[in-house]
């Protein structure tokens, strides 16, 4: 080999044939300039070894050393994988409010079906008398029918103040959830409604304006039937209550015939009471858009005329 070319990527020795070349064949860098191979070694050369030190450890030392830091601690043995917890209930996050606005449509059924059992029980109440006016009626008899007045006209009381207090949480949340809707903020506080709908002289009026705003705010297109729809709740409200005002004033009469009217006052009474228990259950209903047994109701079919098609039965 009397010259060679030395690669400058990896440093192999390749002999020169007819003609210098340009690429390495084992790594394809480029070849330096031909050499003789009988040149001394301190003759001048194309290229030149360099001795470099190895990378000094002071770079490394430069950046700042970290402290050591705390023993990690856990709250438990760590595991892992994934845990498959139980999917959370719906009603879970909710709060006392929206529990007692979600059973309100419930208390207000039971209401209702108990106002029918004591509207029947005072007609059999009724019939009773009726019949002991010319024959004797039995102990067990009497007995009985005073039971089921009892049971009718106390159970129904009691569950009916639950459901005034449920009605009045179902209006809290609807009037929030419409008025954020709005992007606006409910101008009453719950307190006021709370107060507005429970107490007896006010609650005459002030649910009736409530339940008008809440219609203003929802502003949908069946607007108009829902707003008589309250007007129709509100005269049957006050209606309730003029005949609970004049039933407790009847039964302050003494005589026998009044004390008989009195029992089919009391029959009348509740009748309209639990007319008015299944009308505000319907009115929840219309605002939610959901029908009386709690169904969604869909959604209106809207007809739209083709336009081409008119035009080409007009043009034939």
């Amino acid at each position: 080999m009397s010259a060679f070319q030395v690669c400058a990527r990896c440093a192999t020795r390749w002999p020169v044939g007819t003609a210098p070349a340009v690429w390495c064949p084992r790594c394809h860098g480029v070849l330096l300039s031909p050499v003789s191979a009988h040149a001394p070694a301190q003759g001048v050369r194309n290229f030149k070894w360099v001795a470099r030190s190895p990378k000094s450890k002071r770079a490394a030392s430069a950046s700042p050393k970290r402290r050591p830091s705390a023993t990690p601690r856990y709250d438990e043995i760590p595991r892992w994988g994934l845990i498959d917890r139980p999917a959370p209930r719906p009603d879970e996050g909710a709060s006392r409010l929206d529990r007692w606005g979600n059973a309100a449509s419930g208390l207000l059924v039971l209401t209702g079906a108990l106002l029918l059992l004591a509207c029947v029980a005072e007609l059999v109440r009724y019939g009773i008398l009726l019949y002991n006016r010319t024959r004797l009626v039995s102990q067990t008899a009497l007995v009985a029918s005073d039971a089921l007045v009892l049971f009718a006209e106390t159970a129904s009381i009691v569950i009916g103040i639950a459901a005034a207090v449920a009605s009045a949480c179902w209006l809290v949340k609807r009037r929030r959830d419409f008025f954020a809707r709005a992007k606006s903020r409910d101008p009453r506080s719950t307190r006021s409604i709370f107060l507005g709908s429970l107490i007896p002289v006010v609650s005459l009026v002030m649910p009736g304006v409530y339940l008008t705003e809440l219609v203003d705010v929802r502003g949908r297109s069946d607007r108009s039937a829902l707003l008589r729809l309250v007007r129709i709740w509100w005269a049957a409200w006050v209606v309730n209550w003029l005949l609970v005002l004049g039933a407790t004033l009847w039964r302050t009469r003494d005589s026998l015939q009044a004390q008989a009217d009195s029992v089919l006052f009391s029959a009348v009474l509740a009748l309209v009471a639990a007319a008015v228990a299944f009308l505000t259950l319907r009115l929840m209903r219309d605002v939610e858009s959901r029908s009386f047994r709690g169904m969604d109701r869909p959604a209106p079919t809207r007809w739209v005329v083709d336009a081409s098609r008119t035009r080409d039965e007009v043009t034939a």
